[in-house]
Protein backbone atom coordinates (compact mmCIF):
# COMPACT_ATOMS: atom_id res chain seq x y z
CA UNK A 1 0.00 0.00 0.00
CA UNK A 2 0.91 3.41 -0.31
CA UNK A 3 2.52 5.95 2.52
CA UNK A 4 0.75 8.37 4.09
CA UNK A 5 2.98 11.12 1.82
CA UNK A 6 0.74 9.64 -1.12
CA UNK A 7 -2.36 9.92 0.38
CA UNK A 8 -1.93 13.45 1.02
CA UNK A 9 -0.51 14.41 -2.51
CA UNK A 10 -3.63 12.27 -4.18
CA UNK A 11 -6.13 13.62 -1.43
CA UNK A 12 -7.94 15.53 -3.84
CA UNK A 13 -8.15 12.83 -6.55
CA UNK A 14 -11.67 13.31 -7.77
CA UNK A 15 -11.19 17.28 -8.24
CA UNK A 16 -8.18 16.27 -9.45
CA UNK A 17 -9.66 14.46 -12.25
CA UNK A 18 -11.67 16.86 -13.11
CA UNK A 19 -9.66 19.54 -13.38
CA UNK A 20 -7.51 17.81 -15.79
CA UNK A 21 -10.48 16.66 -18.15
CA UNK A 22 -11.52 20.36 -18.27
CA UNK A 23 -8.28 20.94 -19.52
CA UNK A 24 -7.86 18.35 -22.05
CA UNK A 25 -11.24 19.46 -23.56
CA UNK A 26 -10.13 22.80 -24.17
CA UNK A 27 -7.91 21.94 -27.13
CA UNK A 28 -7.82 19.76 -29.97
CA UNK A 29 -3.82 20.09 -30.96
CA UNK A 30 -2.31 16.49 -29.74
CA UNK A 31 1.16 18.52 -28.60
CA UNK A 32 -0.93 21.14 -26.69
CA UNK A 33 -2.86 17.64 -24.69
CA UNK A 34 0.48 16.04 -24.26
CA UNK A 35 2.50 18.69 -22.54
CA UNK A 36 -0.63 19.80 -20.36
CA UNK A 37 -0.54 16.23 -18.89
CA UNK A 38 3.18 15.70 -18.95
CA UNK A 39 3.39 18.88 -16.70
CA UNK A 40 0.34 17.97 -14.38
CA UNK A 41 1.60 14.95 -13.81
CA UNK A 42 5.07 16.44 -12.72
CA UNK A 43 3.50 18.86 -10.36
CA UNK A 44 1.18 16.53 -8.47
CA UNK A 45 3.30 13.34 -7.89
CA UNK A 46 6.70 15.60 -8.31
CA UNK A 47 8.36 12.74 -10.69
CA UNK A 48 9.58 13.30 -13.75
CA UNK A 49 7.29 12.92 -16.97
CA UNK A 50 7.65 12.11 -20.62
CA UNK A 51 6.31 11.03 -23.83
CA UNK A 52 6.99 9.01 -26.54
CA UNK A 53 5.50 9.61 -29.85
CA UNK A 54 5.66 6.56 -31.96
CA UNK A 55 6.33 7.35 -35.56
CA UNK A 56 7.82 5.89 -38.93
CA UNK A 57 7.82 2.16 -36.97
CA UNK A 58 9.78 4.14 -34.30
CA UNK A 59 9.47 5.02 -30.93
CA UNK A 60 11.00 8.96 -30.11
CA UNK A 61 10.93 11.30 -26.75
CA UNK A 62 9.05 14.07 -27.81
CA UNK A 63 8.53 15.70 -24.54
CA UNK A 64 10.05 15.89 -21.12
CA UNK A 65 8.94 17.67 -17.77
CA UNK A 66 11.23 17.23 -15.30
CA UNK A 67 15.56 17.38 -14.10
CA UNK A 68 17.53 15.19 -16.34
CA UNK A 69 21.45 14.43 -16.11
CA UNK A 70 21.65 14.94 -19.16
CA UNK A 71 19.70 16.88 -22.56
CA UNK A 72 17.25 15.59 -23.68
CA UNK A 73 16.20 16.61 -26.94
CA UNK A 74 13.29 15.53 -29.04
CA UNK A 75 14.12 13.32 -31.15
CA UNK A 76 15.78 10.84 -29.04
CA UNK A 77 15.04 7.55 -30.31
CA UNK A 78 13.87 5.19 -27.77
CA UNK A 79 16.48 1.62 -27.91
CA UNK A 80 14.15 -1.13 -29.06
CA UNK A 81 15.68 -3.61 -25.51
CA UNK A 82 14.09 -1.62 -23.54
CA UNK A 83 11.09 -1.66 -20.94
CA UNK A 84 9.30 1.50 -22.80
CA UNK A 85 9.37 -0.65 -26.00
CA UNK A 86 8.06 -3.85 -24.13
CA UNK A 87 5.32 -1.85 -22.55
CA UNK A 88 4.37 -0.42 -26.47
CA UNK A 89 4.07 -3.54 -28.43
CA UNK A 90 2.62 -5.40 -25.74
CA UNK A 91 0.06 -2.65 -24.69
CA UNK A 92 0.49 -2.89 -21.22
CA UNK A 93 1.19 -0.60 -18.41
CA UNK A 94 3.92 -1.98 -16.67
CA UNK A 95 5.75 -0.80 -12.98
CA UNK A 96 9.35 -1.64 -12.11
CA UNK A 97 9.88 -1.01 -9.03
CA UNK A 98 13.11 -2.59 -8.20
CA UNK A 99 15.79 -2.83 -10.15
CA UNK A 100 15.95 -6.48 -10.70
CA UNK A 101 12.91 -6.22 -12.64
CA UNK A 102 14.43 -4.24 -15.44
CA UNK A 103 17.26 -6.81 -15.74
CA UNK A 104 18.19 -7.86 -19.14
CA UNK A 105 16.82 -4.77 -20.60
CA UNK A 106 18.61 -1.54 -22.44
CA UNK A 107 18.14 1.95 -21.40
CA UNK A 108 17.94 4.61 -23.99
CA UNK A 109 19.12 7.79 -21.17
CA UNK A 110 22.69 7.05 -20.04
CA UNK A 111 21.61 7.72 -16.18
CA UNK A 112 19.80 4.13 -17.10
CA UNK A 113 17.05 4.81 -14.52
CA UNK A 114 15.69 1.28 -14.13
CA UNK A 115 12.61 2.11 -11.58
CA UNK A 116 9.67 3.71 -13.48
CA UNK A 117 6.42 3.00 -14.85
CA UNK A 118 5.81 2.79 -18.56
CA UNK A 119 2.17 3.28 -19.89
CA UNK A 120 1.21 2.82 -23.13
CA UNK A 121 -1.07 5.16 -24.68
CA UNK A 122 -4.10 4.10 -27.26
CA UNK A 123 -7.47 4.38 -28.14
CA UNK A 124 -9.97 2.96 -30.38
CA UNK A 125 -10.97 4.88 -33.69
CA UNK A 126 -14.68 4.73 -34.03
CA UNK A 127 -15.02 4.51 -37.31
CA UNK A 128 -13.24 0.89 -37.84
CA UNK A 129 -13.29 -0.21 -33.91
CA UNK A 130 -9.70 -0.45 -34.71
CA UNK A 131 -7.12 0.36 -31.27
CA UNK A 132 -4.64 2.74 -32.47
CA UNK A 133 -1.39 2.88 -30.50
CA UNK A 134 0.75 6.40 -30.58
CA UNK A 135 3.06 6.53 -27.80
CA UNK A 136 4.02 5.65 -24.34
CA UNK A 137 4.03 7.94 -21.35
CA UNK A 138 7.30 7.46 -18.53
CA UNK A 139 7.47 8.63 -15.41
CA UNK A 140 10.01 8.11 -12.55
CA UNK A 141 11.96 9.86 -9.77
CA UNK A 142 15.25 9.82 -11.46
CA UNK A 143 18.46 9.60 -9.06
CA UNK A 144 16.41 9.48 -6.05
CA UNK A 145 15.42 5.67 -7.34
CA UNK A 146 11.98 5.95 -5.46
CA UNK A 147 9.05 3.61 -6.74
CA UNK A 148 5.73 4.31 -8.40
CA UNK A 149 3.35 3.64 -5.46
CA UNK A 150 0.17 2.04 -6.70
CA UNK A 151 -1.60 4.49 -5.98
CA UNK A 152 0.40 6.93 -8.20
CA UNK A 153 0.31 4.06 -10.72
CA UNK A 154 -3.45 3.82 -10.48
CA UNK A 155 -3.63 7.86 -11.24
CA UNK A 156 -0.89 7.24 -13.87
CA UNK A 157 -3.33 4.76 -15.75
CA UNK A 158 -6.37 7.36 -15.21
CA UNK A 159 -4.31 10.09 -16.55
CA UNK A 160 -3.35 7.72 -19.60
CA UNK A 161 -6.90 7.16 -21.16
CA UNK A 162 -7.80 10.43 -20.64
CA UNK A 163 -5.29 11.45 -22.87
CA UNK A 164 -5.93 8.79 -25.11
CA UNK A 165 -9.71 9.26 -25.28
CA UNK A 166 -8.75 12.96 -26.05
CA UNK A 167 -6.04 12.30 -28.75
CA UNK A 168 -8.30 9.84 -30.61
CA UNK A 169 -11.64 12.45 -30.44
CA UNK A 170 -9.14 15.01 -31.81
CA UNK A 171 -7.58 12.90 -34.35
CA UNK A 172 -11.52 12.60 -35.61
CA UNK A 173 -12.63 16.23 -35.50
CA UNK A 174 -9.20 16.93 -37.61
CA UNK A 175 -9.65 14.02 -40.09
CA UNK A 176 -13.23 15.15 -40.07
CA UNK A 177 -12.09 19.43 -40.83
CA UNK A 178 -10.31 17.51 -43.36
CA UNK A 179 -13.08 15.42 -45.18
CA UNK A 180 -14.90 19.23 -44.74
CA UNK A 181 -11.66 21.20 -46.88
CA UNK A 182 -11.53 18.75 -49.10
CA UNK A 183 -14.83 18.70 -49.81
CA UNK A 184 -15.36 22.27 -49.58
CA UNK A 185 -11.85 22.77 -52.51
CA UNK A 186 -13.83 20.27 -54.62
CA UNK A 187 -17.05 22.20 -54.39
CA UNK A 188 -15.54 25.78 -55.25
CA UNK A 189 -13.85 24.36 -58.03
CA UNK A 190 -16.70 22.58 -59.79
CA UNK A 191 -18.28 26.13 -59.04
CA UNK A 192 -15.20 27.45 -60.74
CA UNK A 193 -15.52 25.37 -63.56
CA UNK A 194 -19.61 25.61 -63.80
CA UNK A 195 -19.57 29.85 -63.73
CA UNK A 196 -16.65 29.48 -66.74
CA UNK A 197 -19.14 27.00 -68.68
CA UNK A 198 -22.26 29.50 -67.82
CA UNK A 199 -20.23 32.49 -68.78
CA UNK A 200 -19.62 31.15 -71.83
CA UNK A 201 -22.94 29.84 -73.29
CA UNK A 202 -24.31 33.35 -72.11
CA UNK A 203 -21.63 34.99 -74.34
CA UNK A 204 -23.04 33.01 -77.25
CA UNK A 205 -25.88 33.53 -76.52
CA UNK A 206 -25.98 36.90 -76.49
CA UNK A 207 -23.99 37.19 -79.54
CA UNK A 208 -26.85 35.08 -81.29
CA UNK A 209 -29.49 37.22 -80.25
CA UNK A 210 -27.83 40.30 -81.93
CA UNK A 211 -27.06 38.59 -85.40
CA UNK A 212 -30.57 37.00 -85.49
CA UNK A 213 -33.35 40.15 -87.10
CA UNK A 214 -36.22 38.08 -85.29
CA UNK A 215 -38.12 35.17 -84.82
CA UNK A 216 -38.40 32.20 -82.66
CA UNK A 217 -34.88 31.41 -82.53
CA UNK A 218 -33.90 35.60 -81.54
CA UNK A 219 -36.19 34.87 -78.56
CA UNK A 220 -35.26 31.36 -77.30
CA UNK A 221 -31.77 33.23 -77.35
CA UNK A 222 -33.08 36.22 -75.49
CA UNK A 223 -34.27 32.92 -72.82
CA UNK A 224 -31.01 31.51 -72.59
CA UNK A 225 -28.80 34.53 -71.60
CA UNK A 226 -31.66 35.47 -69.35
CA UNK A 227 -31.29 32.18 -67.60
CA UNK A 228 -27.38 32.56 -67.74
CA UNK A 229 -27.77 35.71 -65.78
Amino acid sequence: MANNDTYSQLDDYPRDITEITHLLNLSFDKDVIIRRVLEHIHRRLGKRARYCVYKDSKLVIRYCVGDYREDVEPGKEIIRDSVVWRAFKEGKAMNFIHPSQSSGYQHTLREQVKIKAAVPLKYVDPRTQQEVKFGVLVVDSGERGAPITEDEFAYLLVMADLVAETIGKSELVRELIESYEKRREMILTMTDYLRNRFMTIGGFARRLHKKLRSGEAKREAMVISNEVE
